[in-house]
């Protein structure tokens, strides 16, 4: 979609001369950051359009794990490139159960991280929804497929185990998908009785590196979708560490970090991987408060 005149309201801070230039070149946003250490990057005419062809925000060309993932991102169902990131590190990690973990699942297809490994690879699965309406459509492409359990659940930090044990997920599974637009942080430092060998989960972007913040509890679904959600990227790294794993990836479009426990991490060539190099300013969303050092983040 070309931009115009009436796309401009929505990037109105970014024609400040104080953060960035920005031309329109062939139907795209062009936006130049003033400060010369940020990449430049186009945008699509969109209020909360994604960055488009996304770069590395710092330069990880000579961390051979980081050039392999960023190659391999791929979206088969998921939505920023996932499916091929999971792939890639299954490559390194031997798989004893073919087990893996979503929630929140939605309807098991629109922006999924396990359908690819359900459908394509013939993997077992544990997903949990608890909107009634996703969950029907969830349970309706499943319903003949005994290898996936599926939870009509709201899920807390109070019974995550226990629905786990419920659904008899093996304690060593193989990947966990997190994804609530919420309390995820605080889901995942309760998950204590499991140790998946891959953890995907969301974080804020909008905060850069070395800033740590974790939304209150409280507020966890409150603000959803703002740029106060969720929680940092450090804040994540040692909640990571302080349960045995280690950061291995961050995605080109900034949403997602990838853990791999340290049972694991010897397969793979982590030297120079750390989370300074690894950070990826918000590459979607239109301003909305965000600490970025691009100035974007949640609406």
């Amino acid at each position: 979609m070309e931009v115009d005149r009436s796309d401009q309201y929505a990037w109105r801070e970014y024609f400040q001369p104080t953060v960035c230039k920005v031309e329109i070149r062939d139907g795209l946003f062009h936006v130049s950051p003033l400060n010369p250490d940020h990449v430049d990057y186009y945008l699509k005419g969109a209020s909360n359009g994604f960055t488009y062809q996304a770069k590395r925000w710092q330069s990880a060309d000579h961390l051979p794990l980081v050039h392999e993932l960023e190659q391999a991102e791929r979206s088969v169902y998921s939505q920023h490139g996932e499916d091929g990131v999971i792939q890639a590190l299954l490559k390194h990690i031997p798989t004893k159960h073919q087990y893996a973990v979503e929630f929140g699942a939605y309807d098991g297809e629109y922006m999924s991280n396990s359908r690819h490994l359900i459908k394509d690879h013939g993997w077992n699965a544990l997903l949990i929804e608890p909107d009634p309406r996703f969950y029907k459509k969830l349970h309706q492409l499943y319903r003949n497929t005994p290898r996936v359990t599926m939870l009509n659940e709201f899920i807390y930090k109070e019974n995550i185990n226990s629905l786990f044990k419920r659904a008899a997920v093996p304690k060593d599974f193989d990947v966990l998908s997190i994804d609530v637009d919420g309390p995820d942080y605080y889901l995942w430092q309760a998950l204590t009785e499991f140790e998946p060998k891959i953890v995907l989960i969301e974080h804020n972007p909008g905060f850069p590196p070395g800033v740590k913040y974790i939304v209150a509890e409280e507020d966890a679904f409150r603000l959803s979708g703002t740029a106060m959600e969720g929680a940092s990227l450090q804040a994540f790294y040692e909640l990571g560490r302080s349960k045995g794993y280690h950061l291995v990836y961050i995605e080109l479009s900034g949403a997602n970090l990838f853990f791999v426990h340290d049972s694991y991490i010897d397969y793979f060539d982590t030297n120079g991987v750390e989370p300074a190099i690894l950070y990826q300013a918000p590459q979607f969303g239109a301003l909305g408060g965000s600490n970025a050092p691009n100035g974007r983040g949640y609406i």
